[in-house]
């Protein structure tokens, strides 16, 4: 990191009477926090506020473009600094409750360097300016990574996508059915989405879900992936005890119940998985057992386990006499 900032800058040293950078730590356990601090070989004539700000954006400018995790904490002039880590699958960008002296009670923490770069009142809030701040990392990472004809419509794609880490690719082609959602980085759907804008193409909305069609018979569609998503039952019926004891012997079966994440806005909800669908019995009222029943066939004939698994369980399960191939299942009596 030295070498890299003194083919730029000019390194500073105590007495020599020259301005320059140097990096540097506070920390007195490794791994350490390194920041990179800018001195005034003259004190009797500091550089103004203005030049230290080109400076400082000059050193960060660097860093990044050489793959550095920079961030700047409020109200410090340092630029702090680390490598990226090898597995970037989890936000860089996260609330955290704040262990600082007379703060506000959350702070919103860039994980890389391990420093804050905002406080907030809440949780809500805190989460909120992580989800801006990752925003603005990938929408960076997109700029230096693609070629000059997509930099201007990446940030219209960043405003067309909104919130959302980890996001959802579905290709629907005519003839295919509905196959499962892949699991992509946020990076993926912000350029996919830009070189739909690049190219004229008509995007829809259904609440986050973006859909275009890049070309007759071919339809894309991303949504993000839901944080807290919904395992096993549908996200809108009141959940039962005995529901909840369905899927706990299903899962520990080993069979995949349905996952469903982020409302649509069609009133529906994206199916992240399909799998096995545990639900009220009698249409949805509250009332003894469950009824199971199978979303998509990813897994075939796992509804006829699933069965299997309840009876083992001593559970009563029977063919549900509305619907063919799907069952009712009653727990043992206490």
């Amino acid at each position: 990191m030295t070498t890299l900032l003194a083919r730029t800058f000019p390194e500073y040293s105590p007495g020599e009477g020259h301005d320059g950078f140097r990096v540097e730590s506070i920390d007195r356990q490794e791994p350490r926090r390194m920041f990179v601090r800018w001195h005034n070989g003259t004190p009797a004539r500091p550089a103004s506020a203005h030049t230290r700000q080109n400076i400082q954006d000059q050193i960060i400018e660097t860093l990044t473009r050489e793959g550095y995790a920079v961030t700047i904490a409020p109200d410090r002039e340092d630029v702090f600094v680390n490598d990226r880590p090898h597995d970037t699958s989890s936000p860089r960008f996260a609330p955290a409750a704040s262990d600082i002296p007379f703060s506000a009670p959350w702070l919103v923490m860039d994980r890389w360097t391990r420093v804050h770069i905002g406080t907030a009142a809440s949780e809500r809030k805190a989460a909120s300016g992580a989800m801006r701040a990752e925003r603005r990392h990938v929408l960076t990472d997109a700029r230096m990574a693609c070629e000059p004809g997509l930099l201007n419509y990446l940030t219209s794609a960043d405003k067309v996508l909104g919130d959302g880490f980890m996001w959802l690719r579905r290709d629907l082609d005519t003839g295919d059915g509905h196959p499962e959602p892949v699991q992509r980085e946020r990076l993926d759907a912000l350029v996919d989405v830009a070189n739909a804008l690049r190219h004229g193409i008509e995007l829809e909305h259904s609440g986050p879900m973006v859909t275009y069609v890049p070309r007759p018979g071919s339809v894309v569609q991303w949504a993000p992936k839901a944080s807290a998503p919904s395992v096993g039952f549908f996200p809108k019926w009141t959940r039962t005890a005995d529901m909840d004891a369905a899927i706990t012997l299903l899962v520990e079966a080993e069979l995949h119940p349905v996952v469903y994440g982020v409302e649509l806005g069609d009133g529906g909800v994206m199916c992240e998985a399909s799998g096995f669908l545990v639900g009220p019995p009698h249409d949805g009222e509250i009332g003894r057992g469950v009824h199971l029943s199978e979303i998509g066939s990813e897994h075939p004939g796992e509804i006829e386990r699933a069965a299997e698994v309840l009876r083992a369980a001593g559970w009563t399960v029977e063919a549900d006499p509305a619907w063919d191939g799907w069952y009712e299942a009653f727990p043992p009596a206490e």
